[in-house]
Order: structure tokens, then sequence, then C-alpha cells
């Protein structure tokens, strides 16, 4: 959208303009954060420089970004590169999976500013348990937030499938919830108010990490853990689905005459390549130990591994033969095992997708990064900021 289109944007008054502007040049600014300058975020979207730097201004003076050195090329006026600010704005990421809970204070920028974990049987808890815990790592994180600093509001990843709209778990089989809200039993407060909640897919919180790292990019990021999940981006877009549901790939059935699933099905992907099934058809009761074995030639570790690698050519194969997606991301203990599973499973994957040999298929693991799916959680609860700045601007947020 440029200035010129204005005029034909019917029932557009001059703040509302400004304030769907704002967030335009903050979105640009979030995506090339310390790379874009005033005159590339004009170029970008059509705008003049003159309305261009006053919405910068404003940007800078509600302490959302701020500039950097200015550098030249010799030629002009040097360039000021524009970045998210640290230090301002933050958020709650917060993680609830099958063997931990853990809250993470990130910032704006994305850094960490402080992380709290709980390791425990999380399905031994009712949601109510395992919520006052999560408020209980959060409060603990909310001691590291500078005095002048904005708390945004929370946001918990999930091991379960939830309605987006409310916030609400559907059903979340490793974590033994079903149709319940976590929001019924949060009370956490800051400065005098509830701190918002809601909540997403652990995998789908894990994807805004990378979205945020690479934005544009199109992916299917396959996240083990407890269970198996997915997300798919495309082009810097989450692709949720209808309901909100997509990236169920663990529960794609690959063996018909396979164990029951805690799902209720039988011979879901989860079933063979989830860490307690892969631990346990290994005798092995770490992660630690599995890959100590696999380092070793360890006979057994190397036939668990091959029929990994066998169940997800099948899984993975069918997500990307359906979505017409060849960039993989792994994480979670995926990622840990990528110099094992590398190879074999793009091997797997040419011969199970059937444009396999006409483009190329890239599997990588993410970077590490402690807490990923809490600080995905933090950044969608801080991402008020970069969708609606004018709010903050003005004041109305929290």
């Amino acid at each position: 959208m440029t200035e010129g289109d204005s005029p034909a944007v019917s029932g557009m008054t001059q703040s509302s303009m400004r304030t769907s502007n704002l967030a335009l040049v903050m979105r640009t600014i979030a995506d090339h954060s310390g790379r874009f300058s005033r005159a590339d975020i004009s170029h970008q979207l059509g705008m003049t420089r003159s309305t261009v730097s006053r919405l910068v201004d404003e940007l800078i003076e509600g302490r959302l970004i701020s500039e950097g050195e200015a550098h030249g090329t010799g030629r002009g006026r040097p360039a000021v590169p524009l970045s998210l600010r640290g230090g301002s704005h933050f958020g709650i990421g917060m993680h609830a999976s099958v063997d931990r809970l853990a809250a993470a204070l990130v910032d704006l920028d994305g850094s960490v500013l402080a992380s709290e974990v709980s390791a425990l049987d999380v399905s031994s808890l009712d949601m109510r348990e395992s919520v006052e815990e999560l408020q209980r790592l959060a409060q603990r994180t909310l001691s590291a937030l500078p005095g002048d600093a904005r708390l945004v509001g929370a946001f918990a990843a999930i091991a379960g499938l939830v309605d987006l709209k409310r916030g609400c778990v559907v059903f979340a089989p490793n974590l033994g919830w079903e149709n319940a809200c976590p929001r019924d039993h949060w009370t956490l407060h800051h400065n005098g108010r509830t701190v918002s909640f809601s909540g997403a897919n652990d995998a789908t919180c894990t994807a805004v990490t990378v979205m945020r790292s690479n934005p544009g990019e199109t992916f299917l990021l396959l996240r083990g853990d407890g269970g198996v999940g997915a997300a798919l981006c495309r082009e810097g877009n989450l692709a949720l689905g209808e309901h909100g549901w997509s990236g169920e790939v663990g529960h794609v059935c690959v063996d018909p005459r396979g164990v029951p699933c805690r799902c209720g099905s039988i011979g879901c992907l989860e079933t063979i390549v989830s860490l307690p099934a892969l631990l346990t058809a290994s005798r092995h009761s770490t992660l630690g130990g599995f890959i100590r074995a696999l380092e070793h030639g360890e006979e057994r570790a190397e036939l668990v591994l091959r029929r990994t690698v066998g169940a997800l050519g099948i899984g993975l194969g069918a997500a990307m033969n359906v979505w017409d997606v060849s960039v993989v991301r792994l994480s979670g203990y995926f990622a840990d095992l990528a110099p094992w599973l590398h190879d074999p499973l793009v091997h797997q994957l040419r011969g199970r997708v059937v444009w396999g040999r006409q483009a190329e298929i890239d599997v990588q693991p993410l970077p590490v990064m402690p807490l990923r799916p809490a600080v995905g959680a933090g950044l969608i609860a801080v991402g008020p900021a970069v969708k609606d700045p004018a709010a903050f601007l003005n004041g109305q947020a929290a």
C-alpha cells in the first residue's frame, strides 16, 4: 500500500491511516531489524520519505525501535539502520510439555532476559496444578523486568491441539488435558492488572522463532519431544488450517498394525519416533545415553535409528507430498540426532516424495536455542507491540 492509495481506501480516517502505516513500518523493521534504514522502508512500502521519517520518529519516541550507527557508501547521506529496541517491552513465554514446565521473559528484540524451568511429570498433574506452576515460574522471571519496561502479555506453548480463538486446549493426550482452558486458572497480576494469557501448539510457537530470524521463508518445522508435531510456514505466514490444528504429523498412521497411540488411534508416527518411544525401544534412559550408543556403534541403537528414519520417511514424506514444501527444519531431539538422521532421512524422502528427484530437499537442524518453544511463545506474547504499535504509543496498552 502506498500513500497514493489512501484516498481510495473506503472509510479510513487520518487516524486509522496513521495506525495502519505505523503497523506497516513497525512490521518492516521487525522483519529487517538492524538492516533497513528510513530510505529502505520508503522504497519497500512506497511511502514518501517524509512520511516514513515521521512514523519512525514516533516509534523511536515510544521506545519501540532504536537507531544504529550511520554507515555510508561514499555518496549521499549515510544510512542509519533501524532495529527493534531492547529493554522496553517484554512478553512472558511458557512451555508445557510432557516432562517439564518452563517460563521465559522475552524482549521485543527476541533476547531472553530470564528463564525458569521445572522438570516434572506434567501428565501426573491436572491442568490447574500445571498452570499454577507456570505462574510461579513466570512470577520469578518478572523479578528481572526493568522498572520502566512494559509487560505486554503472556503466552503458552502447549503440546496439543489448541483452540486459537479461545486459547483453550481441545486435546493434549500426552498431557492428559482435554476440553479445558488454562486461562480459567490463570491469575497472574502485574502493576495491578491481570496479565493477558493465551496459547498455541508448541510446534507453532517454535516456528515463530524461525520466522523471526528468517522472515519470508517457506519451511516445514518438525519437532520431536514427548510427542511429535509440525508447523508449516509459507512466505513468512503460518498455515494453521481451518481450526488452527494443522501440523499433527505425529498422528499420521505409519504402521496400521502398530501399537495404540494416546490419541486413540493405532500406529501413529509418534508411537515410533517420539523420544519416549525411542528410549524404550533402545533400552536407554536418556537421549545422551542413546547418542553415546550411536557413537560407539551399538547394534540395537543403530537398529532403532533405522526404524525411526523409516517411520519419519513415511510420515514426513506424506506431509511434504500434501503441502509441497522442500525445506524442513528439525527441532527438539530431532536436531540433536541430525548428524545420524540427516543423510538416511533425505534418502528416504527422495524416494517417498513424488517430486523428490525433481527439486532439492533441504533438511537441516535448527541452531541450539534453550527453551525454544517458550521463546517463540514469548515473541507471540510481545507481538501486539509489533502488530499495533499505535496502541502502545497512545498509552492504551498495559
